[in-house]
């Protein structure tokens, strides 16, 4: 069973570290049953920002909009799409300041195609963040050790999609994160 993902690190840090802000359109790519990182997206992003959380169970959206419906303000809206496929999310493309794929790589089979639709809806210039889980440690949280990445194959993964590596972020023992950049053309 995975912690809560608030109990193993910041999910404001995860997002700052993306660099939302007011008046962003942010997607939480398989943002699961609780929203960790949609709900800060959205605080941040304001009332002048849009979060598009998705996800491809509707069990976990069904989740989130309950969730959502006990205490937070409108920004969210949620999505249901196969973010293993190009083109598998139903919204545009290049509308996104920020694309967040938290805990992702290493729960799908299709990694490159996760990664070239987060790409998709980048908009030039805008922000990959990718946190995952380390693949050494306790493996009673998190996916088992054969699913786990290493932080350099996950930047590999990321890095043959037109994309610029940032710069890497600390998450404490059980995850590591870094940002990428949407080349500009």
């Amino acid at each position: 069973m995975i912690k809560s993902g608030t109990s193993l690190y910041s999910p404001r840090t995860v997002v700052l570290a993306g660099g939302v802000r007011s008046g962003h359109t942010v997607v939480d790519m398989l943002c699961g049953h609780m929203g960790h990182i949609a709900i800060p997206a959205a605080e941040l992003a304001g009332n002048d920002g849009n979060v598009y959380a998705v996800d491809v169970r509707s069990t976990a959206l069904d989740s989130l909009k309950g969730r959502l419906q006990i205490g937070h303000r409108g920004n969210i809206e949620l999505v249901r799409g196969d973010i293993e496929r190009l083109g598998g999310v139903p919204l545009d493309g290049d509308i996104a300041d920020a694309v967040m794929l938290i805990d992702t790589l290493s729960l799908t089979q299709n990694r490159l195609e996760v990664v070239k639709e987060a790409v998709r809806l980048l908009k030039s210039g805008g922000v990959l963040t990718v946190v995952d889980w380390h693949p050494y440690g306790d493996t009673a949280l998190g996916p088992t050790s054969q699913m786990r990445l290493s932080e350099q194959e996950a930047r590999s993964t990321c890095m043959v999609n037109d994309l610029k590596y940032q710069g890497k972020f600390d998450l404490g023992p059980t995850h590591y994160g870094f940002t990428l950049s949407k080349l500009v053309v």
